[in-house]
């Protein structure tokens, strides 16, 4: 599969089994009910954007993105909520695609800081890996508490 045959879209209402295909395996077990549900309330939002990348017929990637305002400084940033190409689809240049579409998006709504939060577990080494050859450093650590 070369670079040339990818096309980089907005996601579908008519792609939620291969968004939610997509999900589970970056590690975030969901049904498709529950994509469909989540997609509904993320894709009314304005926002949100979710974008995919196709390669002959098939996604193998996709990215959820969302506008911020800093609170620290004056601006906007935009924040890739979910980022995930398929294994079998790595290592072919996608990924490099779908990034560059995720960072023309915040540079046409005017942003120019991109954040990536990414987790710290072993199977994620190669993502971190990637964002660093895309450009993207590490700034800081995340913090969670589930109520």
């Amino acid at each position: 599969m070369s670079v040339q045959q990818v096309i980089i879209r907005d996601l579908g209402f008519d792609d939620i089994i291969e968004l939610t295909l997509l999900i589970n395996e970056l590690g975030y077990h969901t049904s498709v009910n529950e994509m469909e549900s989540r997609f509904k309330i993320i894709s009314a939002h304005p926002d949100y954007k979710t974008i995919v990348a196709v390669a002959n017929g098939e996604i193998v990637g996709v990215s959820g993105l969302c506008k911020g305002i800093f609170y620290e400084k004056n601006g906007m940033y935009m924040r890739i909520l979910v980022f995930i190409v398929k294994q079998n689809s790595r290592k072919k240049g996608i990924g490099k695609l779908l990034i560059r579409a995720c960072e023309d998006w915040a540079a046409e709504q005017g942003l120019n800081t991109i954040l990536i939060n990414s987790g710290n577990r072993e199977e994620r080494v190669d993502a971190h890996e990637f964002y660093k050859e895309m450009g993207y450093t590490i700034k800081s650590s995340g913090f969670v508490k589930y109520l």
